[in-house]
């Protein structure tokens, strides 16, 4: 039976314009302090920016899944690739800590989290970000060979570069062969996280609450905003898993399904 995407295209204009009057809302707004200090969303803004824009701001915990997504497809890694790397290193652990020294889900060293512009080795995000960068960098030096570029995550380019290819460690053969193993598997972390912006945000929010200032409404416009965008965002991922989103531009028609 043939789908039928009116719907979606109905959803997406909705919501549309839903999202323009809360920006226009925003421009109104210019309260001393205030969550949403009177800054509107760039309609040039990404679906994910925004998305990730309001859960920082709302303290909102994000599933580490869509983190990994999110990162593979920013430095164009593989996510089975990436989410093998961090189920290898912590079993995707944003706490873990290794006897050298590794922090974090993808166990980056602090000088190597320092190289890649990681500042807090143990918020999940930054963290996995650090690690897919690196992938990236690696599968780059190799022409996109995943053994040699695990092995320089494991060993060091310097000992590719040594023996000429993967160094005859065991450790560094079994954790490539672990990797392998993981990538044919249907990975998920299963867990959820908070953004460290998120928890400065969660502090900001308390403080608010001792002042005069009357935050309800912006913090009303911001959680409107965070469930718009979510709801747009989880209509893409529906329409690209049925193979088009060409009906995905923005129309002229407005008219609200509720």
């Amino acid at each position: 039976m043939a789908i039928d995407y009116t719907i979606y295209q109905n959803l997406y204009n909705s919501m549309n314009n839903i999202l323009y009057q809360l920006q226009l809302l925003g421009t109104q707004n210019h309260s001393t302090g205030s969550l949403y200090s009177g800054r509107t969303t760039s309609s040039t803004q990404s679906f994910a920016d925004t998305f990730q824009s309001a859960v920082q701001k709302l303290g909102v915990p994000e599933s580490m899944d869509s983190i990994f997504e999110e990162a593979a497809e920013l430095y164009d890694v593989p996510v089975n690739l990436l989410m093998a790397v961090g189920k290898a290193e912590s079993g995707y652990n944003a706490n873990a800590v290794s006897p050298v020294g590794a922090m974090g889900v993808m166990q980056l060293m602090p000088a190597t989290a320092a190289s890649l512009g990681v500042d807090n080795a143990f918020d999940a995000r930054s963290n996995i970000m650090g690690g897919a960068k690196y992938l990236s960098q690696m599968l780059q030096r190799y022409d996109g060979d995943i053994d040699l570029a695990l092995a320089a995550y494991n060993a060091g380019s310097g000992n590719v570069e040594k023996y000429g290819g993967v160094p005859p460690f065991d450790e560094t053969i079994n954790y490539i062969r672990r990797i392998r193993g993981y990538m044919g598997e249907d990975l998920t972390t299963g867990k959820t996280v908070e953004s460290a912006a998120s928890s400065k945000t969660t502090g900001r929010t308390s403080a608010l609450k001792n002042t005069t200032v009357d935050t309800s409404a912006e913090f009303t416009q911001e959680l409107a905003e965070y469930f718009v965008n979510m709801m747009r965002l989880q209509m893409m991922s529906r329409v690209s898993s049925l193979g088009s989103s060409s009906f995905l531009d923005i129309g002229s028609d407005t008219d609200r399904l509720w």
